[in-house]
């Protein structure tokens, strides 16, 4: 019923459970690509499920059927341990955000760098049960910034081989004076942000990034001058940064900064360098892209609306607005894939969603659901205001026949949300809706608790 199928998808899957394989597919092809793996940890079991994708960067091409604590730490460099757990406790005593970067010893000898992220996602009243993260092989990034910080030293120690490095780097080399002023800008800014070493050096702050990153770095060079005004520890700085190219566009750089000091430690000059993560930005987009959206007809998929749903009713919870949730179904949608084969069933899904996105308030969210399937999310509707949205929906849908296909119709159920819903509830009901639509005759709209 106009699903994309991938490798895992079977002849005798049903639509809904097909839309899952390929989505499943594309999340698993998505943690390969990005080198990310998913854990999800039951503290209490001191069990953890891994992806497949985890497992390899662990360095198992086979899945262990149970993986303990020990089994986990058995993995980590024995160095990091110890640290690494304490993070992990401090995380579940506070509800708070895991980010931390260790070792990982595979069988086989090898080590492997990796930056692991979790917090807590399931309580049982105040104490934690339930870890999600991910764990993401940063290996040869780590060892290139090791090899850069040995180059920011050799650099220190000699000007004639700086000033040979930076003339020939691909990433922008710079240094500030005491007082501010750049004093140097290697060539490789004319690629990265279309100006010279000159023009860059007489750039004041607000013209190099835009406020967001100019807030940042500002910060940074004020504890890094208060440090060595009080004599005390250096600050430096690892981030990623927005700057401003000439014609106005944004690069997406990586900004490393580091103060240089001489042999009696006082601080002579500021190392920064610079490195264009524009490309690696933009795949990032992509991939979160591909893990959100349908990819027949780019609307938001079955799982991330799921999220948004969950927390609309958060939100509504807190500031007593009025949720409705319409349902909407191709009418014998079936038949026209009998008909007319599998592809002109996705044309029939991709200009119903151009027909019924061209009538959405730009409050209301659209998603497929799955097969033939839509839900809208309205938000600050009431339950009459959501039953005209949807006979909006449904004449917009009937009104001009489908191109070589005839006419095409929806039946649309309504729900409001209730007090104590969950998602899975509310949707429900929602459904149970959309199916006395469908007894009643089809192409029409029913409200939950009865038509409309």
């Amino acid at each position: 019923m106009g699903v994309r199928r991938g490798a895992s998808v079977t002849p005798n899957d049903s639509p809904e459970v097909a839309d899952l394989r390929h989505e499943r597919d594309i999340l698993a092809q998505a943690q390969e690509l990005a080198n990310v793996g998913a854990w999800e940890w039951q503290l209490d079991a001191h069990t953890l499920w891994l992806s497949d994708q985890a497992f390899r960067i662990f360095g198992h091409d086979d899945r262990v059927e149970l993986v303990t604590r020990d089994w986990f730490l058995g993995h980590i460099h024995p160095d990091d341990r110890e640290e690494l757990w304490r993070s992990v406790e401090a995380t579940s005593a506070r509800d708070g955000r895991f980010d931390y970067s260790h070792r990982v010893l595979r069988p086989d000898g090898s080590i492997r760098h990796v930056r692991a992220r979790g917090r807590v996602t399931e309580f049982d009243g105040d104490r934690p049960v339930t870890m999600l993260g991910t764990v993401m092989d940063i290996t040869d990034e780590t060892l290139l910034q090791q090899e850069r910080d040995r180059a920011v030293v050799a650099l220190a120690a000699s000007e004639q081989r700086h000033r040979l490095l930076a003339e020939n780097a691909w990433d922008v080399i710079w240094t500030m004076g005491l007082d501010g002023s750049i004093t140097y800008v290697s060539p490789s800014v004319q690629r990265m942000r279309g100006i010279t070493p000159e023009e860059a050096m007489a750039q004041a702050p607000q013209e190099i990034h835009p406020p967001e990153s100019l807030a940042r770095v500002g910060d940074y060079y004020s504890r890094l001058f208060q440090a060595i005004a009080a004599g005390t520890e250096l600050p430096t700085f690892h981030g990623e940064q927005e700057y401003y190219r000439k014609d106005g566009s944004i690069m997406y750089g990586e900004l490393d900064v580091v103060p240089q000091v001489d042999a009696d430690g006082n601080v002579v000059q500021i190392l920064g360098v610079t490195r264009d993560i524009s490309e690696r930005k933009r795949l990032e987009r992509e991939l979160n892209r591909l893990a959100h959206t349908d990819p027949l007809t780019g609307v938001w998929n079955r799982r991330h609306m799921e999220a948004l749903l969950a927390q609309a009713i958060a939100d509504a919870r807190a500031t007593g607005v009025t949720l409705s949730a319409l349902m909407l179904d191709i009418d014998r949608f079936k038949q026209t894939n009998d008909r007319h084969g599998h592809r002109a069933g996705d044309e029939v899904i991709v200009e119903l969603v151009r027909r019924v996105s061209q009538v959405l308030p730009r409050s209301a969210v659209l998603c497929r659901w799955g097969g033939e399937e839509f839900v809208v999310l309205c938000d600050r509707c009431s339950q009459a205001g959501a039953v005209e949205l949807p006979e909006q929906l449904r004449q917009v849908v009937a009104a001009e026949p489908f191109e070589e296909l005839g006419a095409v119709t929806v039946s649309i159920g309504v729900a409001q949300q209730r007090e104590g819903d969950d998602v899975a509830a509310w949707i429900h009901r929602a459904d149970e809706a959309m199916y006395r639509a469908k007894q009643a005759g089809r192409n029409t709209v029913v409200a939950d608790g009865g038509p409309a």
